[in-house]
């Protein structure tokens, strides 16, 4: 199991470095920084989803979807701490790269 989170969180950082990279973060800071966000904020979202499932919560597509929502928000919130400005554009890398990173998941894990 825990290669399987390995696994997700490998595939995270790659598909979210890469749109970071085509955004035009291309420093190794940049990118170092876009690195250690996800390794906040992917394991936190794989250990709620365990936690829910311990609980007894079917953690379906929706419920999958609507816990997205806080995670491009808070790596919005931490691109803007780190990065400053611009706040539109740090928003659009934090939803695209986490799209991305969502969309692969869920064609590579979802059952």
């Amino acid at each position: 199991m825990l290669g399987k989170y390995l696994l997700a969180l490998l595939l995270t950082e790659a598909i979210e470095g890469t749109v970071a990279w085509l955004f035009g973060f291309r420093t190794g800071r940049a990118l170092l920084a876009v690195a250690m966000i996800n390794c906040i904020t992917n394991p936190a979202l794989n250990y709620l989803f365990l936690f829910l499932a311990w609980l007894g919560v079917e953690v379906r597509l929706p419920l999958v979807v609507l816990l997205e929502i806080p995670v491009v928000v808070i790596e919005w919130g931490l691109y803007l701490y780190i990065f400053g400005h611009p706040k539109g554009r740090l928003f659009l890398l934090s939803l695209t790269a986490n799209v991305a990173s969502f969309l692969a998941g869920l064609i590579l894990f979802w059952r």
